[in-house]
């Protein structure tokens, strides 16, 4: 999801700001004219897809939840596991969290 995000920040900064598509260079006739619309649309554009970014993507992944969880095992031991995919992980990714067993209904 992250590799789609960049793809539109790069996009909308394609988008550019002037009248005909281009960055808008004070000077410069061969890019056209400043176009704040443009440019209002490239500032939203890549506010909207950073927001993303921070949020974790913004959908498309339906239930699935992110960080790490304690899981008691057979034999005994507590192993710390990624809630996203289900794998081991060190246990200093679980640190801090309550010690309760709720694998797999993270």
């Amino acid at each position: 999801m992250k590799k789609l995000v960049c793809l539109l920040l790069i996009a909308f900064q394609a988008a550019g700001c002037s009248t005909s598509g281009g960055m808008y260079k004070s000077g410069d006739s061969t890019h056209g004219e400043l176009s704040v619309g443009r440019t209002a649309v490239t500032v939203l554009g890549v506010l909207g897809a950073a927001a993303a970014i921070r949020k974790g993507g913004g959908g498309g992944g339906g239930g699935q939840e992110y960080g790490y969880a304690w899981d008691y095992q057979r034999n005994g031991q507590w192993v710390c596991r990624d809630k996203s995919n289900g794998q081991y992980a060190r246990k200093e990714n679980c640190a801090g969290s309550p010690v309760v067993d709720h694998w797999p209904n993270n």
